[in-house]
């Protein structure tokens, strides 16, 4: 007999994100603060108990080919830490754009992982097991799966901290003409760095003080190290000049392309939302969102 069931996958910024040098092994240190905002793609499950493994999955056919999806790879990953055989249909309902640094297929990985964890809570993998299994699928996918609204996350991604939810209005800003990879961003940042030593970061209570202020002192404070690289830096100092007469704070989100206005007050949120259609036209796409408490 099928069984179904769903669950909404939100997507995150990042309000800010600090990239260290690379370990050995190439993978790069973080401390970043995540906030899960109100736009969200929605993960359907349809399973059945079989003898053999199985996955399909529908609604990515346009933005991933074959089996490439962080869906196919965590629900894998899943049976083979121990997962029961099931056979798995799965359907994305798309809305959170990819390429966008916000966190879209890590979100929908965490999701379909908390379905799968519900399905027998007695032959569940075990919490340790989920943990390799998260972060092996994505470095955000520890976040999601933690069920944190906001956190410090650092390490590779493992370690996630939960602080206080900052409820206040969004605009998500995404070009439309282009999108960055992860993997560029990163070999771009460690290009402009050359042979740099050392990278400084805040220590955990400064950040954090920094963080419970009102958003618009956030300003040259909380900052991304990969806006600076950007081999889009007009499109984002365009953005920037448009807002700077409104009182919150902006920002690129993740490694990009997505860059955010947040405000406590919403017209400020509004009206920047005004100015940037009037700026760029069909050259982005907008949502105005909230960060979730």
């Amino acid at each position: 007999m099928d069984t179904a069931c769903s669950r909404p996958a939100y997507a995150k910024i990042n309000l800010h994100l600090a990239v260290g040098l690379p370990y050995p092994d190439g993978y790069h240190p973080i401390q970043s603060l995540f906030a899960l905002v109100g736009l969200r793609d929605t993960i359907s499950l349809v399973w059945k108990k079989s003898r053999t493994f199985a996955v399909q999955v529908h609604g990515l056919e346009a933005v991933c080919s074959g089996s490439e999806d962080t869906l196919t790879k965590a629900a894998r990953l899943w049976h083979e830490a121990g997962g029961y055989p099931l056979q798995l249909d799965i359907r994305c309902d798309k809305q959170i754009p990819v390429k966008a640094g916000l966190g879209g297929g890590s979100s929908d990985a965490a999701a379909l992982l908390t379905l799968l964890q519900a399905i027998d809570p007695g032959r569940s993998v075990s919490e340790q097991l989920l943990k390799e299994v998260a972060l092996q699928v994505g470095s955000d996918v520890p976040f999601f799966l933690s069920g944190s609204r906001a956190a410090l996350v650092t390490g590779k991604g493992e370690n996630v901290a939960p602080v206080e939810s900052r409820s206040m209005p969004a605009l998500l800003v995404m070009p439309t003409f282009f999108d960055i990879s992860t993997s560029s961003a990163y070999r771009m940042l460690d290009e402009k760095r050359g042979n740099l030593q050392n990278v400084p970061m805040y220590g955990t209570q400064e950040l954090l003080r920094i963080y419970k202020k009102p958003s618009h002192n956030w300003r040259g404070s909380l900052y991304n190290d990969f806006q600076s690289c950007s081999g889009n830096g007009i499109f984002y100092e365009t953005l920037e000049t448009v807002c700077k007469g409104y009182k919150g704070f902006s920002s690129m989100s993740g490694s990009g392309a997505c860059w955010f206005f947040v405000s406590e007050d919403a017209s400020q949120v509004h009206d920047a939302h005004k100015d940037i259609v009037a700026a760029f036209g069909p050259r982005v796409r907008c949502w105005i969102t909230h960060l979730m408490s």
